[in-house]
């Protein structure tokens, strides 16, 4: 449990735009939907007039090809050809088939080369795509869009062009597919085919279940196509008709009988393939290789794009090939050109591949699950992991995808913390569609940790992560108001030493811990507060036992705040005794009280009870024994670091006073105040300050946070005085006088008289009307006393300098080793047993974490 100011009566609440105004929106929406809808259809026609001037620019042929029979709804089809060098060459000449989504321009490169060769090269855009688009002024020509329809259509092209020759044919990406049922209809026609970065058996397609492919093109035939007319992307997602045929060509071929086919196939085939194909791997080709009885295997140092980035490299390969099998008769040659070998793994790096080629071999079900559980707890660092592994081949990103989209929305819905949870309808819809760059972006950046790991085993990885963790976070928050407030919180955090881990705080006092231990042990320290506890005061010490070593709170003399323990074991009787001791004992004067565990530290459960009602809500909460203190209403809260003098323990005829004040810590409760026009959420994350612990303040204030306070109205954000729960700690040295001294050393002197025996170092926390009556040692109530590990919390002050703070810390350890070096030689105190130093030793080191 945290402490949680009331909620103050909501006034007047932000409200979302949409339930605003929700018919306005909804007009808004509708217009920006049919701008979008209208830019679309203009990309759409545009693609078709683009696709027609790269072929003009080509002085492409238009030939009239007999459709009958085919799903085409167009007879005869007038199609556009480009054809590069000698027309009238006796050679067979080169067909090209671009892929999906591509068109005829990808060859832009490669052709000239291959034509140069003395041949004709022919390529052209398939169905559905550029000059062979559908846009809605055109109408629906195509009714199929499978490879063996793309198949019978360039044989009849080739039969309108008058070309009966063999021919040599290059089936890049998803137009491998559609070589093969070329060489499926008429094998005696197909000089030689290449694989060029292309798919093939159905078992080498993805996830390599035709049921789960397919189940991804129709998916995404909905998302891209379908409903794109619902939401506004203004042709973002390319040009609709196009949208439409690159998904049918997926969704409409099977490939489930090519496995078989590509065994059985007698035509020469070169299998050209990117080592680094990151949309068919490499281990495609390979599988293709062992399938076709006549295949050579060329493995290149490339990615999927082949004709445009290794066109030179490709055509120097390819023309020798052609030239080769233009003679029909002459044997295949059937081995591995590795230009871009496997490198050798070790370390990491092997282990990080072995992994994936383990996920590899799960259901797919499992492979989902896996993702959705990972992206659930970990968003950011769970898309990371899974994108690494779609990099590196070992999962599918549909898998990805459907993982992805389920657990970030699991997250959203169940997981997601008071400060990153969407509170209105826009944030819930942005929130969701931070899907799509978190899925590219993290495809890029998995990319970059898989390369990291390859070079730099474990710590490339971690270092990859980490920075992609970065990245993901930045572009997350830096889109919106909200999220650069949060990043400049975290600048503040990064930059002042007061929000620093502990154990960065306290780096000279684990270096002198450790000169210590190896010179005389921690042990030793534990005798100290003899009169405390058994341990000086490492562990979470009973606040109701040093309640009655104090006084009790009874005495007025004592300053303490007078503490009830409520211990029963059940609720309802908890709340019993809880409501009996408001009710019947006068020292806590009534409501409101201050409610806390008895053995707690730094705020945790710190409850400020205003009614019988939070009163009961508390006790069914908390399961441990806890104290119902006396309030005070301060406003000031400050802690007094005291320290015995040394002389008083080892002279028995010591005079002096017994100690003095190391230290003054005057803590400033979070507060803001309110402009009448912003929620208490923007105000917090507006504040300098408190924009550095946002989620603390969320968490306390989380059923008001869409108030807006009036103008000028002054708002608490928290009651416990913690720097971790959102107080700002200030040295207050000038508020040590000799008054305040001997009001402390006479409240310590009463507490050995109640002990038994002594009290030597520690900090009071207090509470006070007026710092003036302070100094005067006046007006004051002591809330707790804590032992040993205490801090002079002053070191925390952000216009103190971290190498001040250090100063601090250090006097205070060597003054404590001191004091229990002056109780063992006195023999007035004694460290902890060994078993018992056993269980407890780890306790300092826990508490600087």
């Amino acid at each position: 449990m945290n402490e949680t100011p009331d909620p103050t009566p909501q006034r007047r609440t932000t409200r979302d735009i949409v339930r605003a105004h929700p018919w306005w929106s909804l007009l808004v929406y509708v217009l920006i939907l049919f701008a979008s809808n209208a830019v679309d259809m203009i990309l759409d026609a545009a693609r078709v007039y683009f696709g027609n001037q790269y072929a003009d620019s080509r002085d492409a042929l238009t030939v009239e090809i007999d459709t009958d029979g085919l799903p085409i709804n167009l007879n005869p089809l007038p199609y556009r050809i480009i054809m590069e060098g000698d027309p009238e060459s006796p050679l067979p000449p080169v067909i090209l088939i671009h892929g999906s989504p591509g068109a005829a321009i990808g060859f832009d490169t490669i052709a000239p080369m291959l034509a140069d060769s003395g041949r004709r090269v022919i390529y052209f855009d398939l169905p559905g795509f550029a000059s062979q688009a559908e846009p809605i002024t055109r109408g629906s020509v195509f009714e199929e869009y499978s490879s063996a329809t793309y198949a019978d259509i360039i044989w009849r092209m080739m039969d309108a062009m008058e070309i009966d020759e063999r021919v040599h044919v290059v089936g890049w990406s998803n137009g491998g597919a559609v070589g093969l049922r070329m060489i499926e209809d008429f094998p005696d026609r197909v000089a030689t085919l290449t694989l060029l970065a292309a798919v093939g058996a159905q078992e080498t397609e993805g996830t390599g279940s035709y049921a789960f492919e397919h189940f991804k093109y129709k998916a995404g035939r909905v998302l891209l196509d379908y409903g794109s007319h619902f939401y506004p992307h203004f042709g973002l997602l390319g040009p609709a008709s196009e949208r439409g045929a690159f998904l049918r060509f997926f969704d409409d071929t099977d490939q489930r009988d090519l496995g078989a086919f590509m065994q059985s196939m007698h035509t020469p085939t070169m299998i050209m393939h990117g080592r680094h194909d990151f949309l068919i791997p490499d281990r495609s080709a390979e599988h293709h290789h062992k399938l076709i009885p006549t295949s050579q295997l060329v493995m290149l140092d490339a990615m999927h794009f082949i004709p445009f980035l290794k066109a030179r490299e490709a055509a120097d390969l390819l023309v020798p090939f052609f030239q080769r099998h233009d003679q029909p008769g002459v044997a295949p040659e059937t081995g591995i050109i590795d230009r871009a070998p496997v490198p050798v793994r070790t370390g990491f790096d092997r282990l990080l591949h072995l992994g994936g080629k383990e996920l590899m071999g799960l259901p797919i079900g499992v492979q989902i699950l896996l993702v959705i559980i990972v992206v659930r707890f970990y968003p950011i660092m769970g898309t990371l992991i899974a994108m690494t592994f779609v990099a590196m081949m070992s999962l599918d990103f549909g898998i990805a995808a459907i993982g992805l989209i389920i657990g970030r929305a699991w997250w959203m819905v169940r997981g997601v913390n008071q400060l990153n949870r969407p509170w209105t309808i826009l944030r819930w819809i942005r929130s969701a569609l931070f899907v799509l760059p978190l899925f590219a972006i993290g495809a890029i950046l998995g990319a970059q940790v898989l390369r990291l790991s390859e070079h730099f085993g474990l710590i490339g990885f971690g270092i990859g992560l980490g920075l992609g963790w970065c990245v993901l976070n930045f572009l997350r928050l830096g889109a919106t108001w909200e999220g650069r407030q949060r990043i400049r919180g975290w600048f503040r955090r990064a930059t002042n030493h007061e929000y620093w881990p502990r154990v960065l705080i306290y780096a000279p006092v684990l270096t002198w811990g450790f000169k210590r231990m190896i010179r005389k042990g921690l042990q030793p320290l534990t005798a100290v507060n003899p009169g405390y506890s058994y341990d000086g005061g490492i562990q979470g010490e009973s606040k109701i036992d040093l309640n009655t070593k104090l006084g009790d709170g009874t005495d007025s003399n004592t300053a303490l705040l007078h503490c009830v323990l409520i211990d029963e074991h059940d609720a309802p009787s908890r709340t019993r005794a809880a409501i009996s001791a408001i009710e019947q004992d006068s020292e806590l004067n009534g409501y409101p009280v201050i409610a806390k565990p008895d053995r707690g530290e730094q705020g945790r459960g710190v409850k400020l009870i205003r009614s019988e009602e939070r009163l009961r809500s508390y006790c069914a909460d908390c399961d441990e024994p806890f104290v119902l203190q006396r309030y005070h209403a301060g406003p000031h809260e400050l802690g007094v670091v005291w320290m015995r003098h040394e002389e008083a323990i080892k002279n028995p005829d010591y005079e002096g006073p017994p100690g003095y004040i190391y230290a003054i810590t005057i803590k400033h409760f979070p507060t803001l105040r309110g402009d009448g026009k912003h929620s208490l959420r923007h105000l917090i994350l507006s504040h300098k300050r408190h924009r550095a612990q946002p989620s603390v303040f969320f968490e306390h204030n989380r059923e008001r946070l869409n108030w807006i306070p009036d103008k000028g109205e002054k708002v608490r954000l928290g009651i416990a005085g913690n720097h971790a729960q959102g107080a700002k700690f200030t040295d207050g040295a000038y508020l040590i006088t000799p008054a305040l001294t001997d009001r402390i050393n006479q409240i310590i002197t009463g507490f050995d008289q109640r002990a038994g025996r002594g009290f030597d170092i520690g900090r009071f926390d207090i509470r006070c009307e007026s710092l003036d009556e302070l100094a005067k040692g006046e007006g004051f109530g002591i809330v707790e006393l804590n032992g040993l590990t205490s801090e002079p919390t002053n070191l925390y002050d952000p216009k103190r300098s971290l190498f001040w703070a250090w100063g601090m810390l250090l006097g205070y350890w060597k003054k404590l080793e001191q004091l229990a070096e002056a109780r063992i030689e006195t023999q007035t105190g004694e460290a902890v047993d060994d078993p018992t130093w056993d269980k407890i030793r780890n306790a300092l080191v826990r508490s600087m974490i």
